[in-house]
């Protein structure tokens, strides 16, 4: 540095500061790399946002896949539900049919014995009629 009489009378232009005399002589601003600084800054700070950006995309997807589990889980209970109601359903349709098929052929075992008595009555009746 060097000292510069200033007097009040001299000077009509305000005091300044230019790059030369802050910076030293050896350094030149062709030299000057400050990449490194812009690394080490802004390195952290962009993973650090690219992170939060990755973890709010991956929450809003955490989100919608959750809804959409919860939309089958639904889907899934209805389907059992009505599917179950269908199996009792049909169940209880094929106990009537049993039964009503178990009804008939007990129907169908007494005409047969009637019709078989009522055959033997007039074969005896006929047999009585042709031996006078």
């Amino acid at each position: 540095m060097q000292e510069v009489p200033v007097g009040r009378t001299l000077v009509k232009t305000p005091l300044c500061l230019t790059g030369r005399s802050v910076i030293p002589s050896c350094v030149h601003p062709k030299e000057l790399n400050l990449d490194w600084l812009n690394k080490i800054n802004f390195k952290s700070a962009s993973t650090d946002f690219e992170l939060l950006q990755i973890s709010t995309v991956l929450e809003r997807e955490n989100k919608q896949l959750r809804k959409e589990l919860l939309d089958q889980n639904l889907l899934l209970l209805e389907y059992k539900t009505s599917t179950e109601a269908k199996l009792e359903e049909a169940t209880l349709r094929e106990e009537n049919l049993l039964r009503s098929n178990e009804e008939f052929q007990k129907e169908m075992k007494q005409q047969q014995e009637e019709t078989n008595k009522l055959l033997k009555q007039m074969m005896e009746m006929f047999q009585n009629q042709a031996k006078p």
